[in-house]
């Protein structure tokens, strides 16, 4: 649902981000990792579908990710997720992604450095509140702690080469990762992987998606019915998929009551209340309007439900 907060792609605090994220691994650990994801390419006969070296796959943008992912899943006939163990009749990883989970190992290798990296980036790149569902905050607390999960975006376990890479990982909350996404992946081809990645320099959910408080059939206008109203999220070029996939129209379905609230003050206090109210006290109408709506507090500080209280008032 919301971007994180990467520079713009030729603002050079990007090429000092992606610089520290590289930092993370010693040159004996890279060249490690190159020398032994050529021999992988090698070996299965890719490195003309797989050109990308080590490096490249750790701070590739999405559009890259999408692409080498596209094209990994190529290999699944040849390469399947899991095999038959001749010895047990049991079905297991298969041994050639396996080679794989080690070459760019993330789980008890990498993952407290680069979640230490998100840590003393998360002002910067506004981790605040989770970047699938915008519904719990994640945050960073006592000696920078954090209070959120690291998803990887596409699949390592489908896709084990980009189990490293920067931009593949998304901050969220334990809801969005751990019971609804797992080792999912939410778009079905190379154009909605990057569409649907929130680390996308051009990731459109909030100029495609408008959060809907609407009437149900049969009953009046009543704001102080609760049950008349049910939430909608109206969506174009797709994004319906993403909606659906991380259930928001049933989890925003709960909060209605606060998009209730806000229509009832929005009602209270119209454009020309707050003419006279900002007469009153020497305020402009914009002052008055944030006072009473906080709008851009919640948008510029990244809180939670920042999205529906602006679609809202609209």
């Amino acid at each position: 649902m919301k971007k994180i907060g990467y520079p713009d792609r030729h603002d050079p605090k990007f090429s000092t981000l992606t610089a520290q994220y590289l930092a993370l691994f010693t040159v004996a650990d890279l060249n490690r990792m190159e020398n032994e994801w050529a021999d992988w390419k090698t070996r299965e006969r890719v490195t003309g579908l797989l050109p990308e070296t080590v490096k490249d796959l750790l701070v590739s943008d999405v559009a890259s990710l999408a692409s080498v992912y596209a094209r990994f899943k190529t290999l699944r006939r040849r390469i399947p997720l899991k095999t038959i163990n001749p010895a047990t009749g049991k079905k297991e990883r298969n041994a050639k992604l396996k080679k794989l989970d080690g070459i760019f190992c993330y789980t008890n290798k990498y993952d407290d450095d680069i979640a230490g990296f998100f840590v003393n980036h998360a002002d910067e790149l506004h981790i605040s509140s989770c970047h699938y569902c915008e519904m719990s905050y994640i945050n960073v607390y006592q000696t920078k702690k954090r209070q959120f999960d690291i998803d990887h975006y596409i699949p390592k376990e489908k896709c084990p080469i980009l189990g490293l890479s920067l931009f593949n990982f998304v901050p969220c909350c334990q809801v969005c990762n751990s019971r609804i996404k797992l080792a999912k992946e939410i778009g079905r081809n190379q154009a909605e992987y990057e569409k649907f990645n929130p680390a996308g320099e051009h990731y459109g959910f909030d100029d495609k998606v408008k959060i809907r408080l609407r009437n149900k059939p049969g009953f009046k206008h009543n704001l102080n019915n609760p049950t008349a109203y049910y939430i909608y999220f109206r969506c174009k070029d797709g994004f319906r998929r993403m909606v659906d996939f991380f259930h928001l129209t049933e989890r925003y379905e709960f909060h209605k009551t606060e998009a209730i609230r806000i229509k009832k003050l929005k009602a209270q206090y119209p454009k020309s209340a707050r003419r006279k109210i900002a007469k009153m006290l020497g305020y402009t109408e914009p002052q008055v309007y944030e006072d009473l709506f906080h709008e851009r507090f919640l948008k510029d500080n990244h809180r939670c439900f920042a999205k529906l209280m602006s679609d809202m008032m609209r």
